[in-house]
């Protein structure tokens, strides 16, 4: 099976921002903290995660893309 970019948001720490994992070629990789889905959006371009197909998988831990402790 060929293996594919997942991301992973995960929970809001204390301050409401997440961390975001990518798993690439059966690693975890950090991709940094957002503290909103504009950031993650933000963070897919800078990194290329962002194509003319769209995003690759999301899994939200913690609530999904309207969770943020603002």
């Amino acid at each position: 099976m060929p293996d594919y970019t997942r991301v992973a948001v995960h929970p809001a720490g204390p301050e409401g921002c997440r961390a975001v994992t990518a798993h690439v070629h059966s690693e975890d990789q950090p991709l940094g903290t957002a503290c909103s889905l504009a950031e993650v959006v933000d963070m897919f371009r800078a990194v290329g995660l962002e194509t003319a197909a769209g995003w690759p998988p999301i899994r939200w831990l913690g609530g999904g893309p309207e969770a943020w402790d603002d």
